[in-house]
């Protein structure tokens, strides 16, 4: 059986991956994805698994017990790992945007500004903006290139930046700049607003944490002088 699996796996190794979901990525639109969820996937074999270790008795009440335990410590993760990569993107796009800027005002298009950003900016921002560039080298439309790019989380300011610009006639290194601009002034804002929070969410902690040694030297001296003073 192990023999068996081996080989299974080292053929599967040495089949060479389709191109066809990274020219499907670059060429369309972002799809829908259909695949099923880790965590739905994962409180499903529970149950399997407690089965075949514990047996048909035990192993479908462990198994019940557990499915709703696994599913959301396994969404937990899943949506730890998307708030991660968003914060990246996130705290990546303005100086991405800055490169973008710099290589239009110089007269490069839009594909080589991309492009050079990708080049320069670290993962998940570089393969993004990557991507984006093979969309405009391919595409004999840029406005279908915006488009798809208002519909991602992420990248949707850039996206609408440069639909404003075709649409107006404005410079687009403008707009740019300013949507670079706004992003770095709400990400502050989120900040300020996070630290803010921490500040009220370690008052509690630290008076309780004070509200002891108050009590031993303010109120048990007081206390322990006026019985002192009643025995007399």
């Amino acid at each position: 059986m192990s023999a068996a699996l081996l080989a299974a796996l080292a053929a599967w190794c040495a089949v060479p991956p389709s191109a066809r979901p990274r020219a499907r990525r670059v060429l369309l639109a972002p799809a829908v994805s259909r695949r099923a969820e880790p965590a739905v996937v994962a409180a499903a074999l529970v149950p399997v698994a407690a089965v075949v270790v514990l047996g048909p008795a035990w192993g479908i009440v462990v198994g019940l017990v557990l499915v709703p335990l696994t599913y959301r410590a396994v969404g937990r993760l899943e949506s730890t790992a998307a708030r991660r990569r968003a914060a990246r993107i996130e705290a990546d796009l303005p100086g991405a945007l800055d490169l973008v800027v710099a290589a239009l005002l110089v007269g490069r298009p839009p594909v080589t500004a991309f492009t050079l950003a990708a080049e320069a900016t670290r993962e998940p921002l570089g393969a993004e903006l990557a991507v984006v560039a093979g969309r405009l080298a391919l595409a004999a439309d840029p406005e279908s290139v915006w488009r798809t790019m208002a519909h991602d989380p992420g990248l949707a300011p850039v996206g609408r930046a440069f639909r404003r610009a075709m649409a107006s006639g404005m410079p687009v290194a403008e707009i740019v700049r300013g949507v670079a601009d706004e992003l770095r002034r709400e990400r502050a804002a989120r900040q300020r607003e996070r630290s803010q929070r921490v500040g009220v969410r370690t008052a509690a902690p630290l008076g309780l944490c004070f509200l002891p040694a108050f009590f031993l030297i303010g109120i048990v001296p007081t206390i322990v002088a006026t019985f002192s003073s009643l025995s007399w």
